[in-house]
């Protein structure tokens, strides 16, 4: 049997991914987690053969998870199985060691057939996610402006992450929860194509959304 984790944040998704699975009759799900910070370690002990990964996980960034995972077990496949897709978040993705990227929407052969591409050793770009980053070739795309794409809240965490305000800053000052908070911010990496913080101020700052800090010619 071909041994599966599985790194999605939300409890029924796991267990549909988990169903089907199971259905076929080819694989084992030997653990499934919520949080990016646990999957290093499953995949240490498990040694499974693929990782079915989201990128917006609860406590971190898929792409780094994947970077993670590659170091520490490099044959195990990673698929990318996401619920919105950004040419940036591609593109990213497969530099971090991802072999596939699939949306959650599509239906369960399309997940199996992706599946068996990755372990093939095959990349495999599902025709949802190519038509959604406008490439008709199954490759990611890059280079790609995504600013236009922000929401008037998601340009409201870019202004405050640039000023250097932690998550639990933002969720005080907008009144939402940290969580939320945490997904904002995530969503802006994923459409952007960003990492971190100090990318996110630099975009900040090339965007317009924020000003250059100034120097004090005195210091």
């Amino acid at each position: 049997m071909i041994k599966v984790v599985v790194a999605e944040d939300h409890a029924l998704v796991r267990q549909g991914i988990g169903m089907l699975l199971d259905a076929s009759g080819e694989f084992k799900l030997v653990a499934e987690t919520a949080l990016g910070s646990e999957v290093e370690l499953l995949v240490q002990f498990h040694r499974p053969d693929l990782l079915l990964l989201d990128l917006a996980l609860g406590d971190s960034s898929g792409v780094e998870v994947a970077r993670k995972v590659k170091r520490v077990a490099p044959q195990t496949r990673i698929l990318v199985v996401t619920g919105n897709v950004y040419p940036g978040s591609v593109a990213n993705a497969f530099a971090a060691g991802a072999d596939g990227f699939v949306l959650k929407h599509e239906q369960g052969n399309e997940l199996l057939d992706a599946i068996r591409a990755v372990l093939s050793g095959r990349r495999y770009v599902s025709p949802q996610v190519a038509k959604a980053i406008g490439s008709s070739t199954g490759q990611p795309t890059r280079g790609v402006d995504n600013s236009q794409t922000l929401t008037p809240r998601e340009q409201q965490i870019v202004r405050m992450v640039a000023k250097g305000c932690s998550n639990q800053e933002i969720a005080d000052a907008l009144h939402i929860s940290v969580l939320t908070a945490r997904k904002h911010r995530q969503n802006v990496m994923l459409k952007l194509g960003l990492h971190n913080g100090a990318e996110i101020a630099a975009y900040a700052i090339k965007s317009g959304l924020a000003e250059a800090p100034s120097v004090d010619g005195n210091l």
